[in-house]
């Protein structure tokens, strides 16, 4: 093969292979979610699908045991995403009577394959169960669609949350599947493989935002809970103020938040609360703040000083760093406001 041919290979089977290592770790975790168990089996007929794609794709004299399992799983694909769906909205939905419905459907299917196998019945197979596969994955997204619209009406109201509704996602990414195989020719047969490995990555993508994003909405909800009081802003405002005007701490270059906030006998988070809620700046804008007001009665006092040592002098340790600031704090260079005063 090319080394084109090789990377299609690559991520084209690199989905499958990751939804059956995300399908595993969904069987084995201990805090299971009550649809964890139907959308790892929905990932395994997801990945032998693909892998069965990929691999006819790449040897189109494959065995035809091979191409039976993957129309197999393509047969019980649409009603996984239904029994999916339907356990994740229907409130009232017995669970023991879902699992049977879809287990004697699968015993079904494999008797079918059984007494009537591909090698031996090629148009049953390469005709009716290719299509009716495809046209039951169909009915059941189309079904799934409405049953999860109709019961989440207010969920769906807040479009700007959508993408992190777990049922959303999985039917987005099973639309754009079932898609890429409908339309297999008129583009590719391993399109509907890309599409899986392109549907599971952004997936995850998805979740860790989500996961990030509720980390940072619990972080700020204890923020707010251990605000400071009058009391202690006005106390940590002396200490603070003691140190920047008597001791000039900020001319020190490698000053850093928690060694302020231990030289000030607080701990850095409630130095960095001091300075957000009072001083409505971060440490770095507050100590470069200071940092520039000291510069300009430099620029003023010692007209003849270069700059760089100007900089120096205030505690940048990189004079790059120093012009950029007091541009962005005063609109000028050092040396157009050192015209300008002088």
């Amino acid at each position: 093969m090319s080394v084109s041919s090789h990377l299609l290979f690559f991520f084209s089977s690199l989905g499958a292979f990751n939804g059956l290592l995300l399908a595993l770790f969904l069987l084995l975790k201990k805090d299971k979610q009550d649809t964890d168990n139907w959308l790892a089996i929905l990932l395994i007929l997801l990945s032998v699908r693909i892998g069965k794609s990929v691999a006819f794709y790449f040897t189109p004299t494959l065995d035809k045991s091979i191409l039976q399992l993957g129309l197999t799983a393509c047969l019980l694909i649409g009603p996984c995403i239904l029994a999916y769906v339907a356990q994740s909205t229907l409130k009232n939905l017995s669970m023991k009577r879902l699992t049977i419905t879809l287990s004697c459907f699968t015993v079904a299917t494999v008797i079918i394959g059984i007494l009537f196998p591909y090698q031996d019945y090629l148009e049953l197979w390469q005709y009716w169960i290719y299509r009716g596969s495809s046209y039951l994955w169909l009915i059941s997204l189309v079904v799934a669609s409405v049953m999860y619209a109709r019961n989440n009406t207010h969920k769906l109201a807040l479009s700007r949350h959508l993408l992190t509704q777990q049922p959303v996602v999985v039917l987005a990414g099973s639309w754009l599947i079932w898609t890429a195989y409908f339309t297999a020719s008129y583009t590719s047969y391993i399109m509907g493989a890309l599409s899986f490995s392109l549907v599971l990555y952004l997936t995850l993508l998805l979740a860790l935002k989500s996961k990030w994003q509720e980390k940072a909405s619990t972080t700020q909800s204890k923020y707010q809970n251990n605000k400071l009081n009058t009391e202690q802003t006005a106390r940590y405002s002396s200490l603070l103020n003691n140190l920047i005007e008597t001791e000039q701490v900020y001319l020190d270059p490698q000053l850093t938040l928690p060694r302020l906030a231990k030289r000030m006998g607080v701990t850095h988070t409630q130095l960095s609360q001091l300075l957000n809620d009072h001083y409505q700046m971060n440490f770095k804008q507050f100590i470069n703040t200071q940092r520039i007001t000291k510069a300009k009665e430099s620029l003023k006092a010692y007209p003849d000083m270069p700059v760089e040592e100007v900089a120096e002098r205030c505690g940048f340790s990189a004079s790059s760093t120093f012009y950029s600031t007091f541009k962005q704090q005063t609109g000028m260079t050092p040396n157009q406001y050192r015209t300008t005063e002088i």
